[in-house]
């Protein structure tokens, strides 16, 4: 298995506003996405920053996931205070 994290910087004061545009985008395309499993969008309110996790079976496709990143930027532009950070780790014990 592999967790996908995604740290992001929101505009303050705009954390509930890219919780909604992530789970409209992210909530219909992540599942048609071979070897997901599931995802949570963990805001921090008080630092304006965010921790996208998500679990996968296998490890996600860059040639898939690479466009939908930027297509996803393009709608947070204006409420996202910087670019974010991708990090992805493979599972070595789950329990």
């Amino acid at each position: 298995m592999y967790i996908r994290l995604v740290r992001g910087q929101a505009q303050p004061g705009q954390v509930e506003e890219l919780a909604q545009r992530w789970n409209g985008f992210w909530g219909s395309r992540m599942p048609t996405i071979p070897g997901f499993r599931h995802a949570h969008f963990a805001p921090s309110q008080e630092a304006n920053t965010i921790l996208s996790i998500s679990v996968w079976e296998q490890r996600p496709d860059q040639a898939t996931m690479e466009p939908l990143m930027q297509e996803f930027q393009m709608h947070i532009r204006y409420i996202s205070a910087a670019p974010p950070v991708v990090e992805e780790y493979e599972t070595l014990a789950d329990f």
